[in-house]
């Protein structure tokens, strides 16, 4: 008996981590900002050479898990964005991002480095097992695959947009 209300215990902190995580979120990234960094990352996309391998996608392995991902995963997603896709394609001149969705995406990865400290400081079992595979590939893209992991970005602020509130997805969409 003593094992199940441990248990029990045990689910309820969790599970009152990941809802300060959220809370977290909520108060520190507003939807007009996701909706903003989402329409100029719309826009970069259109500017880039059209994907000829449309259904070859990067972050592919990471969809069936995005509405288990949690603030740890999102912190890792944004730095390795930043790390092996934002930095390098920042540095040549031709595919400058506008600094307003620069400024933005600094913000909202310091964000999920301070609403990470609220709960749950570990990946989802999901992103362990893809993480690693999808850090790796973007390693070693060339210049034609880093536009093609910026036009994937979008995605990653819809699972982000979806992890904040459910209730207010709607709004950002």
């Amino acid at each position: 008996m003593r094992i199940v209300a441990l248990l029990a215990l045990c689910t309820v902190l969790c599970s009152s981590q990941g809802h300060k995580q959220e809370e977290c979120l909520n108060q520190h990234i507003t939807p007009p900002m996701i909706k903003d960094m989402m329409e100029t990352s719309e826009l970069i996309q259109k500017s880039l050479p059209r994907d000829n391998a449309p259904f070859h996608r990067i972050l592919g392995k990471l969809k069936k898990c995005s509405k288990k991902l949690n603030v740890a995963d999102f912190k890792r997603i944004l730095e390795i964005y930043d790390e092996h896709v934002f930095q390098k394609l920042w540095k040549n001149n031709s595919h400058q991002l506008p600094k307003m969705f620069t400024d933005s995406f600094v913000r909202l990865k310091d964000m999920m480095e301070i609403c990470e400290t609220k709960g749950k400081q570990t990946p989802s079992l999901c992103a362990r097992e893809n993480l690693k595979t999808i850090e790796d590939t973007i390693k070693m893209l060339q210049p034609k695959g880093l536009l093609k992991a910026q036009s994937e970005f979008r995605h990653v602020l819809v699972w982000i947009s979806i992890a904040m509130d459910k209730s207010r997805t709607h709004e950002i969409h």
